[in-house]
């Protein structure tokens, strides 16, 4: 019972990422099908890390105040109609109201996890946690792998209607498991918040928006390499999704596999995360050797995200019950995500030529190796 009650939380997880982010390879497409720039497709791309940032908290908020059951309800139900509505707009003006709304649902899916995980697991928060975002990545990474593919069997409009489909099969199947979910728990938030949790932010932040500031700039730095544009728009698409894959594999597999030596875990992973993401941007930044650059992705994604969500579930230690453990965790994902809003766009810009990428490095370098040394003090 304990198993099978969290199968339709974690496709509804899946489902939102699959449907975020099988729009990135599509972006061509959409602009030329309603002849937009391309900054207006970017931005609904991007519309997902704004609504956690924006309504994290609300979210969590939500979660507490009320029951996760209502949240998840929210969240499902917005996730089909916003990418139903997708898939039948003709014009842009629809397309982007609605993309809008589907992107709503992720931060009232993800941002109240630590809920979930106290309250349906209790001694397993670590692994419910790790596994939760895994799956998002999964699905990320798989829509941004097979879209094009699905794209070249049944059109655009097809291919957003499947996103609609897998999104009602996951409502469909969560509303009944809500059932089993605590519908009640102590209603103030009073102790939600402790000073130590900025630890655990900071490395939330530091993971998340350089693995977003090298997936951006791969294409970039591989141009200024000399490799011709088409080619390195191809080779840093296939890195991004790299990137993702690893980090869906390792938040699932890490953190599960060290639920009983959480210290020895975070210690561990923290530092190989440091280690991978300094061979990544080294590697990236003055060598074209791909297979090496490729290998620094993966293993970044996959210590990474692993390190990420598992000092996500190490929030939930300050907290002694599973509403504040919901809020707990809605915070670490609204701090992360305006990281992600800012990081990318200063840091990255470094990369751009040759006179300055030695800076973006160097800042890369000292705050992934930061998160790693925190990782000696997160609470475990």
């Amino acid at each position: 019972m304990m198993e099978t009650r969290i199968l339709p939380y974690w496709l509804l997880i899946f489902t939102i990422g699959f449907g975020w982010f099988s729009l990135a390879p599509l972006v061509p497409v959409l602009e030329y099908t309603f002849n937009v720039p391309l900054s207006s497709i970017l931005f609904i791309i991007s519309a997902y890390g704004y609504s956690m940032a924006i309504l994290g908290l609300l979210a969590g908020f939500l979660s507490a105040k009320f029951t996760t059951r209502s949240v998840l309800l929210l969240s499902s139900l917005l996730s089909f109609i916003g990418l139903l509505g997708r898939a039948v707009s003709n014009g842009f003006g629809t397309f982007f109201l609605f993309a809008i709304i589907a992107s709503l649902a992720y931060p009232l899916a993800v941002a109240p996890v630590g809920s979930i995980a106290k309250s349906v697991f209790k001694g397993n928060a670590n692994t419910v946690v790790g596994i939760s975002v895994g799956i998002l990545f999964i699905g990320m990474a798989l829509g941004s792998f097979i879209s094009p593919s699905i794209l070249s069997f049944i059109g655009l409009r097809g291919t957003l209607m499947l996103n609609a489909i897998l999104a009602l099969i996951a409502m469909i199947l969560i509303i009944p498991s809500l059932r089993s979910y605590p519908a009640h728990y102590e209603r103030s938030l009073k102790g939600s918040f402790n000073l130590g949790m900025v630890k655990n932010w900071y490395v939330g932040l530091a993971v998340a928006s350089i693995s977003v500031t090298l997936g951006s700039i791969a294409s970039i730095v591989l141009q200024i390499h000399g490799i011709i544009t088409l080619l390195a728009v191809s080779m840093g698409g296939f890195l991004t999704g790299l990137s993702f894959l690893g980090s869906g594999l390792g938040a699932i597999i890490l953190p599960s596999l060290l639920e009983n030596r959480l210290r020895l875990g975070l210690i561990s992973v923290g530092l190989l995360t440091s280690l991978s993401a300094v061979i990544t941007v080294l590697s990236l930044s003055f060598t074209i050797n791909f297979p090496l650059i490729a290998i620094g992705y993966f293993l970044f994604g996959f210590f990474g995200n692993a390190y990420w969500s598992m000092a996500m579930a190490s929030t939930t230690l300050y907290v002694n019950d599973p509403a504040k453990a919901g809020f707990a965790t809605s915070m670490y994902s609204v701090i992360t995500n305006v990281g992600v809003s800012v990081i990318p766009e200063t840091v990255g810009v470094l990369f751009s030529n040759n006179s300055t990428i030695i800076e973006g490095v160097i800042i890369v370098v000292i705050i992934e190796l930061i998160a790693g040394l925190l990782s000696f003090f997160l609470k475990s």
